[in-house]
């Protein structure tokens, strides 16, 4: 159901700006106000993401991402956690915020690839 090739391209590209965001609002303070809304951002791109490459449905699409998500966002509150930025009290919420995060951008991504589909048919 899940198509690891596709999975793992998604993932990299969200832990690599999970962790960018991270470490700058580590090293700027102005920007922490924004990080958890910026994380989620990332989670539900990497799932966006994820789901248009696969257009497979809505469950398979949403099912990625919530996977991509879900390692995004243990990938940033631990590493908010390594730097002393977040306790150690914020994994498990944070880490469900961004699976459902994930999980949305998956359902958008399968709907951007119907988009796709539909566009391609009219030609």
């Amino acid at each position: 159901m899940v198509n690891l090739k596709i999975l793992r391209r998604a993932i990299a590209v969200g832990v690599m700006f999970e962790l960018l965001l991270v470490v700058a609002a580590h090293y700027r303070p102005l920007l922490k106000p924004f990080l958890m809304f910026g994380c989620m951002l990332i989670a539900g791109v990497a799932g966006l993401l994820y789901a248009r490459d696969l257009a497979r449905g809505f469950g398979a699409g949403a099912f990625g991402g919530a996977a991509a998500g879900a390692l995004c966002g243990f990938v940033a509150v631990a590493a908010a956690n390594l730097f002393g930025d977040r306790p150690d009290l914020y994994i498990p919420y944070g880490v469900m915020v961004l699976t459902f995060t994930g999980a949305v951008g998956g359902l958008f991504g399968q709907l951007d690839a119907l988009f796709k589909a539909f566009i391609r048919s009219q030609r």
